[in-house]
């Protein structure tokens, strides 16, 4: 029985001489350099390389928590990255708005700052046959009648300048932009739909995927000439504005076209009852390098600033989100009276400026395009009411005095509106402002359905845009 235990513990002694071996063979893989294997018969010096697997598994614990960091901080950095450039991109694109006061008619298109002077780029249709332009700054600043500095209708390109100073521009890429490279589109698409339904002044971005460089004609005399051909549900409203890659935040190119398609519309029988035109989601662009090409022809070479060094104004929440419900408001009555003073569109523009004079109350010329949209609508008490307040912050204003004049008389107030307009005419000392009075007077008593809000010329930090 002794002899029994005898053998079975020198097997299990030899059993465990065989794991200690096992064991000794893993320290020697994964403690680092090789070494001599030390006989089992040493094992406590053996435990001397236990050090080594410490650093090892300590090396190894830095290594996983750097790679998981890395996992971790990689992707939110590239998120951030990925926003800047959406923010950028939205900053940098205008609204631009013509008006043909003969034709009694709206173009909308887009438009984006490639210097930061204040120079932008546009689609030549977007401007053409407009008796006046405004340009939407970050959808709360109006810029009436920018400089026209160049105008190509063949190759479609314009170039605009505001007085504004801190824009932040776009930089046009170099190089064509490769196959299958992800850009978005930044513009104003469908924004007179958007503003119907009630939603206030913005830029959208819409995904579209790079499909390559294509040739197509010219606009005007059909010469042949490069496109970026993009497929993306873009809609009208879309043109001159920039698509943007999103990797490198440089322009590829800026929207011209969009190729349309009537669907016929069929009844449960399926017979056909009509047509209904659609977007085929395919696109053309004019490339990033013919435009840089073409400002280069007209001496007007870009030299933007990098993103790091705009300096753009800061403004407080409610001052902001006041001269975005003004803009709103000044963008909807503007269409509206082109459009022979649409009642509808004229309270959605009252709407926007109530909005505005609630969270800027010590503007004047809010409420005083409150009240010249009451007007247009006859609401002519409404109208006196916005006009006073107008008056108690500007009361030597000749002519928010000439507008609240007239609202006096077609309400039936004569005397009141006698005392208005000789208080207009005390307020201007030259000839030809007393007669700029007397016509104001005379085209506002005529012709007040087809009045349209305060322009705000040269003025870039008036009330309507601080």
């Amino acid at each position: 029985m002794c002899a029994d235990r005898k053998v079975a513990g020198r097997r299990l002694k030899k059993w465990r001489m065989s794991q200690f071996r096992v064991f000794d063979a893993a320290l020697v893989r994964f403690s680092g350099p090789r070494h001599p294997f030390v006989p089992l018969t040493a094992f406590d010096e053996q435990l001397t390389s236990l050090p080594s697997l410490l650093d090892f598994t300590h090396t190894m614990y830095h290594v996983l928590i750097a790679a998981f960091l890395l996992l971790t901080v990689t992707e939110p950095a590239h998120a951030g990255q990925r926003q800047d450039i959406f923010r950028h991109a939205k900053a940098a694109t205008v609204l631009i708005v013509g008006v043909n006061d003969a034709a009694h008619s709206i173009s909308l298109g887009s438009g984006f700052f490639v210097d930061a002077s204040g120079l932008l780029v546009t689609n030549a249709h977007v401007i053409e046959e407009s008796a006046r332009l405004y340009v939407y700054v970050l959808d709360r600043e109006i810029y009436a009648d920018p400089d026209v500095v160049a105008v190509d209708p063949d190759l479609d390109l314009a170039v605009l300048r505001i007085p504004n100073t801190w824009a932040d521009p776009l930089v046009l890429a170099a190089d064509p932009t490769p196959e299958g490279t992800e850009v978005i589109a930044v513009g104003y698409p469908r924004i007179t739909d958007i503003l119907q339904l009630g939603f206030a002044l913005h830029a959208s971005t819409i995904p579209a995927m790079v499909s390559g460089l294509v040739q197509g004609p010219s606009r005007t005399n059909g010469r042949v000439v490069d496109f970026l051909q993009t497929a993306g549900l873009l809609n009208s409203g879309n043109s001159g504005g920039p698509l943007v890659r999103t990797d490198s935040g440089e322009v590829a190119a800026m929207v011209v076209t969009t190729v349309p398609y009537l669907e016929r519309a069929k009844d449960p029988d399926g017979v056909a009852i009509g047509s209904v035109m659609m977007k085929s989601g395919i696109s053309y662009s004019i490339p990033a390098p013919a435009i840089r090409q073409w400002l280069a022809a007209n001496h007007l070479s870009p030299s933007p600033f990098p993103l790091a060094q705009a300096q753009q104004p800061l403004s407080n929440m409610a001052e902001s989100e006041a001269n975005r419900s003004f803009a709103t408001g000044y963008l909807l009555q503007t269409i509206a009276m082109a459009l022979h003073g649409d009642a509808d569109l004229l309270k959605l523009a009252i709407r926007h400026y109530c909005v505005a004079a609630e969270l800027r109350p010590d503007a004047p010329s809010i409420v005083r395009n409150l009240g010249l949209a009451y007007a247009s609508l006859e609401q002519w008490d409404k109208a006196l009411q916005a006009y006073s307040k107008a008056l108690a912050l500007a009361p030597d204003d000749p002519e928010l005095l000439t507008d609240a004049a007239v609202a006096q008389q077609r309400s039936g107030r004569a005397e009141g509106a006698a005392a208005l307009y000789q208080a207009a005419l005390n307020t201007v000392d030259s000839a030809a402002e007393k007669e700029r009075v007397h016509s104001k007077m005379r085209g506002a008593i005529t012709h007040l359905k087809s009045a349209i809000p305060v322009d705000q010329v040269g003025r870039p930090n008036s009330d309507s845009a601080k």
